[in-house]
């Protein structure tokens, strides 16, 4: 079952992310943007509930360009649990996404996701997702 993400799922999407990038995120700092991102009218997070567990998280950035006809749609975090992955559950996740940006009247839905993530880019290129795009990134700490 999709549901929006709320206040009291804050430790379960703690632990997805962590899952997500391999390594524990300051969580001060988690808490505080997942806490101003729920109140942000431009960020969608939603859970995947399994039997009372949260096993999966997607979010849905709107961003207001000035080179684009409409807005467009980012997902930035998506994850599954490891454990309830190859259960369709990130089918279910992506598909809602879509309809949510069909519904906001989004001009596309965008997404970043590291190079070293192959089953990752199999699965979004399934999904109908073209790589057309570059994404570079500098570290400036």
């Amino acid at each position: 079952m999709i549901i929006a993400a709320k206040k009291e799922h804050l430790e379960d999407v703690y632990a997805l992310i962590c899952e997500l990038e391999q390594d524990w995120i300051n969580k001060e700092r988690f808490i505080q943007c997942y806490q101003e991102s729920l109140e942000n009218k431009n960020v969608y997070y939603y859970v995947y509930q399994h039997q009372q567990k949260i096993v999966g998280f997607i979010s849905l950035y709107v961003h207001h360009y000035l080179h684009h006809h409409h807005d467009t749609g980012e997902i930035v975090e998506f994850v599954v649990s490891c454990d309830y992955r190859s259960m369709k559950i990130g089918d279910q996740l992506i598909r809602w996404i879509e309809n949510k940006a069909k519904e906001l009247n989004l001009e596309e839905i965008e997404l970043s996701t590291s190079t070293y993530r192959k089953k990752a880019h199999r699965f979004y290129e399934a999904h109908g997702y073209e790589k057309n795009h570059y994404n570079y990134t500098k570290n400036i700490k």
